[in-house]
């Protein structure tokens, strides 16, 4: 579209791995001669504990007043993005990048029957094993995705979720879901550098401790490993309703000697922990994707990811990057942990095959040029 000016990018709440995305999504349009703004449907969650630098964000954005809707789960928060629609009219985008299947989708979607409405649905929705959705949700979406003219995938299993529900393969391109890795490949190799070798070999978990995560299959693993073992510990990094019922759980089994509980972390403080670290443990039951394998694997991190996360089928290379497992298979867990503590080099090898990963396929502006895409019309990822 060479006439094309303005395009909004409606998303959820600020955040801060976000933050890059935008602002290179913002330069490579600029160089285009289109401007972007970028709308929020709220400021943030209350469960959120992350800090948001707001002097970081280098496009123009605006904050919508929308009220929350919970549905008896924290983590299923609606927005109603009231004024959507007056911000629209007012702005006159050429076209609408919207995150997922929202009120936001369902608005723009009614609207393109009354005004011209250019929209493209950005999504990392999927149907895994552990994720069933019903039949009216997967019909409105068909119905969602029809009007669309172009769509933005999280990675591999995202487009492919989209061309299952009607999406034309050649509309759908990959702005594969990432974060800085600079910052945390940078950061954590300054850090190792400094430190003196731990008596024990560190495992690392960084996560909310909810019941989709279920952490708990990470403690039962320790428990197994503790009787073969003593010369590891497990960090876990992150807070939420779960807590309790695992430092119990710790306790009940005296593993308090194995496992560390260190509550959530900012961004910044991350570094120190992925430095200290021989192995990242991915687990959960569900993830759309796992930003947090990113940044282990920027970090240059062995890692064991589960084959319940989409992030897993497009950044592990089996046993170059990392391992896809299923932590319901204990054994097979710890034979991989003990493969990774016990051969220091293949270790190495493994966390600097992650890193370049990272960095050749999951860059921020290798996610941006996935976006620009879309609202230009170049052809598919």
């Amino acid at each position: 579209m060479p006439d094309m000016k303005r395009v909004l990018l409606i998303s959820n709440v600020p955040q801060t791995y976000r933050i890059p995305l935008f602002n290179e999504i913002e330069r490579q349009l600029n160089q285009k001669g289109i401007q972007l703004k970028v709308v929020f449907a709220s400021d943030g969650y209350k469960r959120r504990k992350s800090k948001i630098d707001f002097s970081e964000m280098k496009f123009q954005y605006e904050i919508l007043k929308s009220f929350k809707m919970n549905f008896g789960n924290v983590e299923k928060t609606m927005f109603t993005y009231g004024g959507i629609s007056n911000l629209i009219s007012e702005y006159k985008p050429d076209k609408i990048i919207v995150l997922g299947f929202s009120l936001a989708t369902i608005k723009i979607f009614l609207r393109s029957f009354f005004k011209k409405t250019d929209y493209v649905i950005w999504s990392g929705a999927l149907i895994m094993a552990t994720q069933k959705y019903s039949i009216m949700r997967q019909l409105l979406r068909r119905l969602l995705i029809r009007r669309a003219s172009a769509f933005v995938a999280y990675g591999s299993k995202a487009k492919q979720y989209l061309i299952d529900q009607g999406a034309s393969p050649e509309k759908v391109h990959i702005g594969i879901n990432t974060v800085d890795s600079r910052f945390f490949f940078e950061e954590t190799d300054k850090i190792r550098a400094t430190l003196t070798p731990d008596v024990k070999k560190h495992l690392l978990y960084i996560g909310y401790l909810v019941p989709r995560k279920n952490v708990m299959k990470l403690i039962d693993i320790i428990e197994e490993l503790s009787v073969a073992r003593k010369d590891f510990v497990l960090d876990i990094i992150g807070d939420g309703s779960d807590k309790p019922l695992l430092e119990k759980a710790v306790e009940e089994k005296k593993l308090g000697e194995f496992v560390n509980f260190h509550g959530f972390i900012q961004r910044n403080g991350l570094p120190k922990y992925f430095a200290q670290s021989a192995c990242f443990l991915f687990q959960t039951d569900f993830d759309v994707w796992g930003l947090v394998l990113n940044e282990a694997m920027a970090a240059g991190l062995p890692v064991l990811s589960s084959v319940n996360a989409a992030a897993t089928y497009d950044l592990i290379v089996e046993g170059e990057t990392g391992f896809a497992v299923d932590y319901n298979d204990s054994n097979q867990i710890i034979e991989k942990i003990k493969l990774i503590l016990d051969n220091p080099d293949l270790s190495k090898r493994i966390g600097d095959n992650a890193h370049r990963l990272i960095t050749g396929k999951a860059s921020i502006a290798i996610s941006a040029q996935g976006f620009v895409n879309s609202v230009t019309g170049s052809e598919s990822d």
